[in-house]
């Protein structure tokens, strides 16, 4: 009686088995119906949804994947090339996935971020001046390249042996990462790997990420301010993943970071990769400088923004004030401020030079904090 009842129980226990094995490929094979899986894309979708699940799961959830756009469309490359090596024995692909490959389909977009501080920031600091008033801080980094800096300036990522990127200069998701084929830049620091959404884009925790503590004070600013406060309190998330137009003032309540730097819903907008086409002057620079000569009215851009929740007379108002109390400050506080520092780093000796340049650091960050304040917050007090 017992001898039946452990062959009942251990039929029982294969059976189970079998039916969680069955279900586990049927699994498999439902994921790969979800698209028209082209070229090597099914065989790394065969070892891929198993060895790295949830990488996995955040491409066959993205726009990509419903566009057939698979694995190979974006990591596959060929033998001889720099970054290149052969994979499972099977595919020569790479892993630094480049703006290059981006701009294969968003043309565009990718032409319009090549020329953005965001893709220049890492090479923006090996080519800063000693004349400029940031160097004497800046310097202090750069005999490793900037790799203190490299999550969100980037580094300039190499390779070793078998031509796998160096595990000192890789993984990195700095937005001004210079990559193996000499490009600059990288998308997935917005976008993010694997899933690429738009909505991570849109979101401020995203650009917070970079843009925020102790010499970043945009974050404090913006998070504090009526804007910030609205976002927290009232937008609903899910409208973040809408297409096109996504964010005019009848979708929103209020607006996040790229509302007002990169969309493109304000009359006669384009949404740009670029926002220095909405910024008339460099508040992040001690000398706020103005920019670069271009072809459209930037202030005109970046009212027009603003112009879909506020009346042009405020608009008008706003601004004339702020740029009122911006060449005030940079008269009163920061051109004398950086001409006696510069005085005062020429002459210090060597054992009390960490401890000015310290003061001078935090000088230079409250500096950015009151010019940045002007134009997205206008609350509290900063030091003067």
């Amino acid at each position: 009686m017992m001898q039946r009842v452990l062959i009942v129980c251990v039929s029982f226990v294969f059976i189970a088995i079998g039916l969680v094995a069955q279900s586990h490929a049927e699994g498999k094979r439902k994921f790969k119906d979800q698209i028209k899986v082209m070229g090597q894309t099914g065989q790394c979708i065969d070892c891929h949804q198993d060895h790295t699940p949830a990488l996995f799961e955040e491409w066959i959830n993205s726009a990509h994947a419903k566009a057939n756009v698979g694995c190979q469309d974006c990591h596959s490359s060929q033998k001889g090339e720099p970054d290149t090596f052969l994979h499972a024995e099977k595919f020569y692909i790479r892993t630094v996935v480049t703006p290059f490959v981006c701009g294969k389909c968003h043309k565009d977009e990718q032409r319009d971020y090549f020329t953005s501080g965001h893709a220049k920031s890492l090479e923006l600091l090996l080519q800063m001046k000693e004349n400029d008033p940031r160097y004497p801080i800046v310097s202090q980094y750069k005999d490793d390249d900037f790799r203190q800096c490299g999550g969100c300036h980037g580094v300039k990522v190499e390779h070793g042996k078998g031509n796998f990127p160096d595990p000192v200069t890789w993984p990195n998701s700095g937005a001004g990462r210079i990559n193996p084929n000499k490009s600059h830049g990288n998308c997935a620091s917005c976008h993010m790997t694997h899933r690429f959404s738009v909505a991570a884009a849109r979101q401020p925790e995203t650009c917070l990420r970079c843009h925020d503590g102790a010499n970043y004070p945009e974050g404090d600013i913006y998070r504090n301010s009526a804007h910030g406060v609205l976002y927290e309190t009232q937008v609903d998330k899910k409208v973040l993943e809408r297409t096109g137009y996504y964010l005019d003032g009848e979708a929103m309540v209020s607006p996040t970071c790229s509302f007002c730097h990169l969309n493109g819903s304000g009359h006669g907008l384009l949404t740009r990769h670029n926002g220095a086409w909405r910024l008339p002057r460099d508040l992040t620079h001690p000398e706020a400088p103005m920019a670069l000569e271009r072809k459209e009215n930037l202030r005109n851009n970046m009212k027009s923004v603003c112009n879909q929740c506020h009346a042009s007379s405020v608009i008008n108002r706003f601004f004339q004030e702020a740029d009122k109390q911006l060449e005030e400050y940079q008269a009163t506080v920061m051109v004398p401020g950086i001409a006696r520092y510069k005085d005062m780093l020429d002459s210090v000796q060597e054992e009390g030079r960490q401890a000015l340049l310290k003061e001078y650091n935090v000088f230079l960050t409250e500096g950015k904090r009151y010019r940045m304040n002007l134009y997205m917050g206008r609350h509290g007090r900063v030091q003067r």
